[in-house]
């Protein structure tokens, strides 16, 4: 259903937001937001060990920007293309030696509801030159939504996370402590 359409180097300013050209029903886009606890990302090296010295690679979902366009046109069916941007940066740790980070991330389509009506993996591909220990990247994803009416595209969520272990979530929450 989602397909990877562009992916950009660097990490921009981004906010949330749509704007519907002449061409297009002037309904607003879907909204979008993190999931809670799974905007982080830590990889530790393997065995028992998650001090600082363990970690191999962090990563964070910085922001997104969600533009849109309704299907238009008298045979057209109802529906929404959506241009979501999703800036991550990634952070090599201590424990790395291949100078390389693979993140899994996600996006998710609820409706109404709050029902995942949708929801594909992708991952996230870093490699850290020379002596940098920093990068980012814009991944640039197309995702379709099919609707009764276009009138229903503002009713339906865009949620975005790191495919987490158990571990990995369990760490997240920890470090976030009690809410």
């Amino acid at each position: 259903m989602l397909r990877k359409a562009f992916v950009a180097a660097g990490i921009a300013a981004i906010l949330s937001a749509c704007t519907p050209s002449d061409t297009v029903t002037t309904a607003t886009c879907p909204r979008g937001g993190l999931v809670p606890d799974a905007n982080t990302l830590v990889q530790f090296r393997e065995g028992p060990g998650r001090d600082l010295t363990d970690v191999v690679a962090q990563a964070q979902i910085v922001d997104f920007k969600i533009t849109c366009e309704y299907a238009s046109g008298r045979n057209a069916k109802p529906g929404v293309v959506l241009d979501l941007q999703v800036a991550i940066a990634a952070e090599r740790g201590p424990a790395d030696r291949a100078r390389k980070a693979n993140l899994s991330y996600f996006v998710a389509i609820l409706d109404g509801e709050q029902n995942i009506v949708a929801k594909d993996f992708f991952q996230a591909a870093f490699e850290f030159p020379d002596n940098r220990t920093r990068v980012g990247r814009v991944e640039e994803l197309e995702p379709r939504i099919a609707l009764k009416s276009n009138f229903d595209g503002p009713s339906y969520r865009v949620m975005i996370g790191f495919q987490l272990t158990e571990d990995q979530l369990e760490w997240n929450r920890r470090q976030r402590g009690p809410r």
